[in-house]
């Protein structure tokens, strides 16, 4: 099936560009739709999803947060298709998604599958040694390489770039929206489709980059109520 990439942005318009126009240019054309769920940007952000003629566009009139934003955007994902969650603060590379879905597929009792990236918790990085655009992309090409022995079986995956199965939304339902505005939907939802049957892996034969913490980072003493509530 074909994949549609979900990505909620709020602000941040340079990063929006930047992870839209990575997607175009290293993943296979006819193999995906994007879908953007806006939480009410103020900085030109809005203006310029207007523009992109290859976007299925939510625009929310208020922030609803990463949860409710998600859900939003798999409601409108063609009916067959997987459902990858990506942050607008990552920017992907070449053989990205073919090599996530050769994981996917390996086993049927595989429910969802993640990438590795230079940022981000749950031992989901791998050591870098870039220091601009073009040195990342050639790292990324060199790390790319499908490679079964590369696979690793996790208890939870983080959601900043994660592959589900259709069937499996399906069968386990979308977000619970009760950890809006975000953090920890992740983990709830991992665990949901453990408890469902399915197996969760970690796929260290695809890198994308991953900046980190753009929206969140800016609010630390919310987020860090919100990281003890959720």
């Amino acid at each position: 099936p074909k994949t549609s990439i979900v990505i909620l942005t709020y602000n941040n318009l340079e990063y929006n560009k930047m992870c839209i126009e990575s997607i175009r240019k290293y993943t296979t054309q006819g193999t995906y739709e994007i879908i953007v769920v806006d939480n009410n940007s103020t900085d030109g952000t809005v203006e310029w999803l207007k523009e992109q003629k290859d976007i299925k566009l939510i625009l929310n009139n208020e922030n609803l947060g990463f949860p409710k934003g998600c859900n939003q955007g798999i409601k409108i994902a063609e009916e067959e298709n997987d459902i990858l969650l990506l942050n607008n603060d990552t920017i992907v590379t070449p053989n990205w998604l073919e090599n996530l879905k050769n994981c996917l597929y390996s086993n049927e009792y595989i429910g969802a599958v993640g990438s590795v990236t230079n940022s981000c918790s749950n031992y989901q990085t791998i050591p870098v040694d870039y220091s601009n655009f073009d040195e990342m992309i050639e790292f990324a090409i060199n790390n790319n390489i499908s490679d079964e022995t590369l696979w690793e079986e996790r208890l939870r995956l983080v959601g900043f770039c994660m592959l589900i199965k259709n069937q499996v939304i399906k069968k386990v339902g979308i977000l619970d929206e009760i950890f809006t505005p975000g953090n920890f939907e992740d983990d709830d939802y991992c665990y949901r489709i453990r408890k469902a049957g399915y197996r969760l892996m970690l796929c260290k034969d695809s890198y994308i980059h991953h900046f980190g913490s753009v929206s969140f980072g800016k609010i630390p003493q919310e987020y860090n109520e919100l990281l003890y509530n959720n």
